[in-house]
């Protein structure tokens, strides 16, 4: 299973207006075919260096993964992302417990 996990830092002088589209621009992305969980919202904890929303879904394979990235539904969200936002994160993993992540890390090392 592939986990897409994007945290969002909204720009101080982001208008509500392009903030209500960015989340109604979700909506076709979010039913991509190939997306078997789809989840947005807002952060309600200041830990770390915090964010604002959190986007996560997530892809039976990596084939699945890459046919949703490259759908042109991305294109609108991110329009309005570059508006809302100066910093996001992305990180993209494949979902394990943590002993298979400590055997990744020693396959990496």
């Amino acid at each position: 299973m592939i986990r897409h996990i994007v945290t969002i830092t909204l720009r101080e002088d982001a208008s509500t207006e392009d903030i209500e589209a960015f989340f109604e621009e979700l909506v076709p992305i979010s039913e991509h075919p190939k997306a078997i969980e789809y989840y947005c919202g807002w952060n309600f904890q200041d830990l770390g260096d915090p964010c604002d929303i959190g986007i996560s879904c997530s892809f039976a394979n990596h084939a699945d993964f890459e046919e949703y990235m490259a759908s042109p539904d991305h294109g609108p969200p991110g329009e309005y992302l570059r508006r809302i936002s100066d910093h996001w994160s992305v990180i993209d993993y494949v979902e394990g417990s943590p002993l298979e992540a400590r055997a990744a890390t020693r396959e990496r090392g």
